[in-house]
C-alpha cells in the first residue's frame, strides 16, 4: 500500500482539527505537520518535502494561490484546496489542482480526492512539467507574481512587485533588489523571467532582471552592450544579446 507524506495549512484551528480528524481515518495519509499560516507553511514545505499539500486559501498576509507561487517547481507537492468559498474554483482546476473541496468537509470527499491521487500521481509530474513548459513558467500556480515573500532570520517580509528594483545572479545564487537591500530568492533568473510581468520587467543580461520603473536612463557603451543607470544611480551593465529589449523601450 503506497503512503502519501501529506502537510495541512490553514488559518482556522477548528478547521485544521476538523481536517486531522478526518485524515487519520485514511490509511494511505501521513499527516506530517500543520500551519496557521503562508510562512510557516513554506518552512515546514522546506524540511518535510510532502506528497501532498492541503491548501486554505483566504488566509492573512499570503492566500492559497500567493502562496504556491512561492513554491520552486522542483518542489511542488499535489494541491488539494479546501476552502468555504466555491468562486475559486475555475482558478483552482486551471491550476491543475487535484481536487477542490468545500467547507464542511466530509470524509467521503476526502477519499474520493484522495483517490484521484492514487490514480493520477505517475502522470502528476508529466503533466505539471508539460503545461509549465507550454505556459512557458516554472509552476503551473502562477499567473505574473505580483508579491514576493523573503525571510530574514525568524522574520518574514513581503515585497510588492512594486517595490522591487531588480533581480540579479552571483555566484550559484539569486537576489531580489527592493529599497537599496539586497536579499536572496529562492528562484533562478530563469524561472523569475518566466513569472515575471513582461511590462513591469526586462530582462537585460543573463544575470539581471531590471524593473523598468527604476531606470533612469541608458546609454551605449559599444559592441552592442548599454549601461543602464538606475534611479538610485546604480549602474548595471546589459549584454549584446539582450540589447534589442532595451531598445524596446523607446519605441
Amino acid at each position: 500500500m503506497i503512503t502519501f507524506r501529506a502537510i495541512l495549512v490553514d488559518d482556522e484551528e477548528l478547521a485544521r482539527n476538523r481536517l486531522k480528524k478526518l485524515l487519520s481515518q485514511i490509511e494511505t495519509i501521513e499527516l506530517l505537520a500543520e500551519a496557521e499560516n503562508a510562512f510557516k507553511c513554506l518552512e515546514l514545505l522546506d524540511r518535510y518535502q510532502p506528497d501532498i499539500l492541503f491548501l486554505d486559501i483566504q488566509m492573512p498576509g499570503l492566500n492559497g494561490f500567493e502562496l504556491l507561487q512561492q513554491i520552486p517547481e522542483n518542489r511542488l507537492p499535489m494541491i488539494i484546496f479546501i476552502t468555504a468559498y466555491d468562486q475559486y474554483a475555475l482558478k483552482a482546476f486551471d491550476s491543475l489542482a487535484i481536487d477542490y473541496l468545500l467547507k464542511p468537509l466530509k470524509l467521503s470527499d476526502l477519499q474520493k480526492a484522495i483517490s484521484k491521487i492514487e490514480a493520477l500521481q505517475n502522470k502528476f509530474r508529466q503533466i505539471t512539467a508539460h503545461t509549465s513548459e507550454k505556459r512557458g513558467d516554472g509552476n503551473p500556480f502562477s499567473g505574473y507574481t505580483k508579491r514576493f515573500v523573503l525571510k530574514y532570520g525568524n522574520k518574514w517580509q513581503i515585497v510588492e512587485e512594486k517595490n522591487v528594483e531588480m533581480f540579479f545572479a552571483e555566484e550559484k545564487f539569486c537576489y531580489l533588489r527592493s529599497e537599496g537591500k539586497d536579499s536572496m530568492i529562492a528562484f533562478t533568473l530563469q524561472e523569475l523571467e518566466n513569472k515575471l510581468d513582461p511590462d513591469v520587467f526586462i530582462r537585460v543580461h543573463r544575470s539581471a532582471i531590471v524593473s523598468k520603473k527604476y531606470i533612469k536612463n541608458f546609454k551605449s557603451i559599444g559592441s552592442g552592450r548599454f549601461e543602464i543607470i538606475l534611479t538610485d544611480g546604480r549602474k548595471v551593465n546589459s549584454s549584446r544579446y539582450y540589447a534589442q529589449n532595451l531598445k524596446n523601450l523607446l519605441k
